[in-house]
């Protein structure tokens, strides 16, 4: 059961990254709203990217590329290693 879990905690955060590099792709590309694809995209990456969008110009606020994506991104990995690690201590102890 808590394999399953685990399995479905590992394929959730795969997804949310996969989200936010095609968020980063697209604000290369298309820029605009209204489309009921890209709406989802910014309903899910948003909330992710706005905490690492206030770090990055906390760090550098001159800085012409936006690197909150980057930020997201291990953020995420960090969150996914600690709820990885927890879910181990279930299946272990």
């Amino acid at each position: 059961m808590i394999n399953n879990i685990n399995a479905a905690v590992n394929i959730l955060f795969s997804l949310l990254q996969d989200a936010i590099v095609i968020e980063a792709l697209l604000s290369w590309i298309y820029r605009g709203s209204g489309n009921v694809f890209t709406d989802i995209l910014h309903t899910i990456t948003e909330p992710f990217l706005v905490p690492a969008r206030k770090i990055t110009y906390k760090l550098f606020p001159n800085m012409m590329l936006d690197f909150s994506p980057i930020i997201a991104l291990f953020i995420i990995r960090i969150l996914q290693f600690i709820i990885n690690a927890l879910l181990g201590m279930f299946i272990n102890g």
